[in-house]
This record gives structure tokens, sequence and C-alpha cells, in this order.
């Protein structure tokens, strides 16, 4: 997986997941401590599931993602509103890190902002409640690229291992 990424960030940030994780499917969100991940914070984007009905809210969003996004959407809920045509995609993708509880890894052109020249990579991981469900997803979004050809978004899986 080391040379799977664009951005050297995103597997230290899975790594780091993957050390809270411990013998779970994913770790818990009190085990996610920003104070043990400084360098990573810019690129971190927090969003929160709701269920019944699944919902999802971004809850925090790193500076760099801000500035190169041009905007920020903390606070605002994934929907047509805020993504228009992309929202069901965007929906779809994040219900899947929710329900399957894995994590995924995200290539896409951000045809749905008002930079559509804009390609990004993130990498998608869940957290997990007291009860062990799926209450928040851990982003890290990075590697805005200009006139990237990647296409629509792609999401990859990967198996992974303790």
């Amino acid at each position: 997986m080391k040379n799977a990424f664009r951005d050297e960030r995103l597997p230290r940030l899975f790594s780091y997941w993957l050390g809270k994780r411990g013998n779970r499917q994913a770790p818990a969100r009190r085990n996610i401590k920003p104070m043990e991940i400084p360098s990573l914070l810019p690129i971190v984007h927090l969003i929160d599931v709701q269920e019944d009905p699944l919902a999802f809210r971004h809850r925090l969003i790193g500076a760099e993602i801000v500035d190169k996004m041009g905007r920020d959407v903390t606070g605002l809920w994934v929907d047509e509103a805020l993504y228009g045509k992309a929202a069901k995609d965007i929906f779809d993708g994040l219900a899947a890190v929710a329900w399957e509880v894995r994590p995924y890894r995200r290539l896409a052109r951000l045809e749905w902002h008002d930079r559509p020249w804009l390609a990004m990579e993130s990498l998608e991981m869940p957290l997990l409640d007291d009860d062990g469900r799926v209450n928040m997803i851990l982003r890290g979004a990075s590697h805005f690229t200009v006139g990237a050809d990647w296409g629509v978004a792609t999401r990859m899986s990967w198996p992974v291992v303790v």
C-alpha cells in the first residue's frame, strides 16, 4: 500500500487509524487524538453519521481542504443543495463506509464544485461509537490536482489485515 497514494500523508493517516483500531473493525472516535497527528490535521475531515434516516454532516474540515476548495462546509449536510447531481454518488460512498465498516480510497474530479478542473484523492475510514456502530467518518483529503484525468469518482478498497 506504500505506493498506492499520491500524497505521503494519507498512508500515515491510514497507519494511525490502523494502530487505533486494535482488534476491532474500526477504532472508536474517542481513540482519535488530534494532538497525536498535528501534521495531518490540515487534511483531516470529520463527517458525522446520523442513523434513521441515514444522513451525513460535515463536522470539521482541515485548513488545507478549506483553502483548496475555496469554501468551508462545516455544519452542512451531504445533500443535493451542496453537491448537485453528484450528491447521490457522494452519499452512497459514505454509506458504504458506514455500512461495510471498512476504509475506502476515492479519486474524484470535482465536477460538482465551482472549480470543476480540480481532482482530489481521499481516504475515508469509519469510526465507532461505544455500541460499535459507525458514528463518524475520518476522511483524509489531499492531492488536489488541476486538470487531472481521473474521470468520474472511483472508489477502491483493499483488504485490511491486522
